[in-house]
């Protein structure tokens, strides 16, 4: 994180530096940059380099389960959580909802441990 591009390029500079110190490269196709601007402001898109080589700039990208948007909202983040549940419970169907043999009490444990923790997962409760 950083406030200015001059400083983002200093980390960035430096990252790459320890990097290469301890034999590691960084994969330039998995590294993007997101700006994440001051409401009102519109700054002009960030270039940030590692090793002469631009860096892809996102408005949004998935970070350990979370979608992070240039503009600090969570319309995408719980819309894709949501999208994530119902998929699980979908896959359910066949095999545990339509089953006659599952009593309810299987059911209900096996919803809160697949769809309800595929909902929250990350979450503080």
């Amino acid at each position: 994180m950083a406030h200015t591009l001059e400083h983002i390029q200093k980390l960035m500079d430096c990252f790459a530096n320890a990097a290469k110190r301890f034999g590691l490269t960084i994969s330039l196709d998995k590294t993007e940059v997101i700006l994440q601007p001051r409401p009102g402001s519109s700054p002009p898109k960030p270039d940030v380099f590692v090793n002469n080589t631009p860096l892809n700039v996102v408005d949004k990208f998935c970070y350990i389960g979370s979608v992070l948007s240039q503009n600090a909202e969570i319309n995408d983040d719980i819309t894709r959580r949501i999208s994530a549940a119902s998929a699980a419970l979908g896959r359910l169907e066949s095999r545990l909802w339509k089953e006659r043999g599952v009593r309810k009490g299987t059911k209900v444990a096996v919803y809160k441990a697949v769809v309800i923790a595929t909902l929250l997962y990350g979450c503080e409760l």
